[in-house]
């Protein structure tokens, strides 16, 4: 069994005290709730602080260790942040031990039965809590002896013979003032001078500093740029809002944002949301599994795994559920499921000789209803409930 042991700040540790108890292996099920429960306590309180963690499975065995950061705002899934440090921080280590991991935490999750795999170990912490400490290496510069003796001050010697003698200064000094001696004629042609320079610096200057306010000036506001949806200044002065745009237009169902999204700076994310939104389900399937190392959005994965549904893979729509936590998928598969229990379930009784022909009727009509709802599924046309309406994707 997966067991997850936290490990937390001393700053944060009386705050989050009735929510983490360090020392402790939880279940890996409970960890989603633990996670979510933190950042937001803290996210209340407007504190960050680093939470490391533990994975392990000691029957297999498995072992991983990594940090994240509380407090900031970022979705907690154990097995989103899972995945996307294994694609950030382990590059080095082999792309089929990374798949191993996420597949068995998958299973643990499905609560599925999990077969022993090779060892895979991959343990590494982000940021460890008590950090070695840093040794001081001292470096001394050593000189050589030719370099010390050049460089070492040579001890005055007396000259008393040699002192310039007083009427040579004079001429010295005389020869330095003569220097200073101008005319008042040069003296303004100076002066002059000295002012057209200082004028031909600030007029150069000037013009830069005011180009500067002017730019300053003329950078629209980003709610000036959202509400007349202007994509390419939205990419060109707020590209770390690109994302948040592209989350809006998925919540709006605005297709035509996404297309001209994607027109402005295409990417697969972008592919995909267009692909779901005009039904193209097999696309959709056929863009993820081309581009699975994506970072994609909680949304996304509800996107794939409705997807997944549609051809029948209830398998892989429970994994991507995993990372969507989406209440909506979650209903699609347990209908589909039933769904296809029904289907079994009134074959097997259909095949019996000892049922009268009313009741066979009955069942037939039933069945035919099952098989179409199925069918209904893998062509995209079905119906959720949600907040009490009806809604057909």
């Amino acid at each position: 069994m997966f067991t997850i042991r936290f490990e937390i700040e001393k700053k944060v540790q009386k705050l989050l005290r009735p929510i983490i108890r360090v020392g402790v292996d939880y279940e890996l099920r409970t960890c989603n709730t633990i996670l979510q429960e933190a950042e937001e306590t803290l996210l209340e309180k407007g504190i960050s602080s680093l939470l490391s963690y533990h994975i392990q499975e000691l029957t297999i065995p498995v072992s991983f260790r990594a940090s994240v950061m509380l407090g900031e705002g970022r979705p907690m899934n154990i097995l989103l942040l899972v995945n996307q440090t294994l694609n950030t921080v382990f590059t080095d280590k082999p792309e089929e031990e990374k798949r191993s991991l996420i597949q068995l935490l998958e299973q643990a999750f499905l609560e599925e039965e999990v077969r022993p795999i090779p060892e895979v170990k991959l343990e590494k912490n982000i940021i460890p809590e008590n950090p070695p400490p840093i040794p001081v290496m001292e470096v001394q510069e050593v000189l050589s002896t030719t370099q010390t003796e050049e460089t070492k001050p040579e001890k005055p010697t007396k000259q008393l013979n040699n002192r310039p003698k007083r009427s040579e200064w004079r001429a010295v000094i005389r020869r330095f003032s003569s220097f200073f001696m101008f005319s008042r004629k040069v003296w303004v042609v100076l002066a002059v001078a000295l002012v057209v320079t200082s004028s031909v610096v600030l007029f150069f200057l000037m013009p830069s500093e005011a180009s500067k306010i002017e730019a300053v000036k003329e950078t629209p506001s980003l709610e000036k740029l959202l509400k007349e949806e202007k994509l390419p200044e939205i990419a060109r002065y707020y590209p770390e809002e690109w994302e948040n745009v592209r989350l809006d237009y998925i919540n709006e169902a605005n297709i035509r944002g996404l297309q001209e999204m994607n027109q402005v700076k295409a990417s697969a994310l972008l592919d995909v949301d267009i692909a779901y939104f005009e039904k193209k389900y097999s696309q959709v399937v056929q863009l993820y599994e081309a581009n699975k190392t994506l970072k994609y959005a909680r949304i996304d994965y509800a996107f794939v795994g409705f997807s997944y549904l549609t051809k029948g893979n209830v398998k892989q729509a429970e994994v991507l559920n995993l990372y969507a936590e989406d209440p909506d998928l979650k209903a699609y598969i347990a209908d589909y499921k039933l769904t296809q229990s029904m289907v079994v379930e009134t074959k097997q009784v259909l095949q019996r000789k000892d049922i009268t022909k009313e009741l066979r009727t009955e069942l037939e009509t039933k069945l035919k209803e099952a098989e179409k709802h199925l069918q209904d599924y893998h062509e995209g046309k079905v119906e959720v409930t949600q907040n009490g309406e009806k809604e057909t994707l």
